[in-house]
């Protein structure tokens, strides 16, 4: 494939731009500030590769084939690394299945074009979504001394009624990233699984990282993937600002999220064996905690500590949400994170234990 100088440190990774400019589904746009890059796919918007210059580990290297998708989305862009799921968390009622819309949303199905920056390491990106009755358009502006982005995105309404709705970063890490020694830090505090979530869901809830693995109340340790057992488990926060962290302790790499809890209120942690192997681990952060209809969302009261699974998006109104995405090289005695706060302009990062370490990453960032 041919790579294209489309602006300083932006590139497209594909064929030619069409006539018309847009950039064809096939192609990757990427951010590159010389120390690190990130790539995004076009068709359906998933970053699926970050890494080091030099580096040949990629943490969202999962990825579904066409056969494996759901049979309403396999003209679409099949589900991969970091996606955006929006207008629901999951699977659309029969009638929203024959009206064409697919699962996780239409937006993370279809082919994204991008816009001309308007400076330097930032990309520009939207998609349109009409059956869904909405429009996003994405802003990445990557550090220009670190393996860090901040992703904005703005959504707006094309319907004329108010709708439920919601929006999940469905962030996905695979192998060799991913094995038995990777560990996950998070910020959580109450959650749930999803297979005791409904209709109830304090019936059996526990506090991160303390899981229940089923009715049984047999534990699972969250922060964890050693244990080979498939499961979804979902958390609210008592902080302002909610964070998640991968860190595998063989190549002394950590990547990880930062957001306002007000954005997405909630965390989901998905883990997933097959045959004997462990294939993925979602870091998916959003508006909801139970993966369900919005039928069965307002047929009982679903409200986590007060914290709802379901926010409503008005005729015309347009939503704003922002993240930042970072990675990081850790010494290999590094015993985990303690805590994550945006301060002066900058990620600090508290390692846990009595001889923690702090870890300062990125210049001038903002959650706003």
């Amino acid at each position: 494939m041919h790579r294209i100088l489309y602006s300083l440190f932006v590139y497209i990774s594909g064929i030619c731009c069409e006539a018309n400019g847009q950039i064809p589904c096939d192609s990757m746009m990427y951010l590159d500030n010389g120390k690190a890059a990130l790539g995004i796919q076009a068709f359906g918007g998933a970053i699926t590769d970050f890494r080091f210059k030099g580096s040949k580990i990629n943490p969202f290297t999962w990825s579904l084939k066409a056969s494996d998708m759901p049979p309403n989305n396999r003209k679409g862009a099949p589900f991969r690394g970091h996606f955006l799921c929006l207008g629901r968390w999951g699977a659309p009622t029969s009638g929203e299945m024959a009206a064409g819309i697919p699962h996780n949303g239409e937006a993370g199905s279809v082919c994204w074009q991008m816009m001309p920056p308007a400076r330097s390491l930032q990309l520009e990106m939207y998609a349109d979504a009409p059956r869904d009755g909405m429009q996003v358009r994405r802003t990445l502006q990557m550090d220009p001394m670190a393996a860090v982005v901040k992703v904005k995105e703005s959504v707006r309404s094309t319907a004329t009624l108010i709708r439920p709705f919601n929006m999940v970063q469905h962030s996905t890490i695979g192998p060799p990233f991913l094995d038995t020694t990777t560990r996950i830090y998070c910020n959580a505090a109450e959650g749930f699984m999803q297979s005791l979530s409904y209709p109830d869901p304090h019936l059996f809830s526990y506090r991160w990282p303390a899981g229940i693995r089923d009715s049984l109340r047999r534990p699972v340790d969250l922060l964890r993937s050693s244990e080979p057992v498939n499961y979804v488990t979902s958390h609210i926060f008592r902080e302002d600002i909610g964070w998640i962290t991968a860190f595998n302790p063989k190549s002394g790499l950590l990547v990880g999220y930062v957001w306002l809890v007000k954005d997405y209120p909630w965390v989901n942690v998905w883990q997933h064996w097959q045959d004997g192997s462990l294939k993925a681990k979602g870091l998916e952060f959003g508006t909801t905690g139970i993966g369900r209809s919005y039928q069965e969302l307002l047929a009982a009261d679903t409200r986590f500590y007060g914290v709802p699974s379901f926010v409503f998006l008005d005729a015309g109104e347009t939503i704003e949400k922002s993240y930042l995405l970072f990675m990081l090289e850790v010494p290999r005695d590094f015993n985990g994170v303690e805590q994550l706060l945006i301060r002066d302009g900058a990620i600090q990062m508290q390692e846990r234990g009595a001889m923690s370490r702090t870890f300062k990453i990125g210049n001038s960032l903002s959650l706003n």
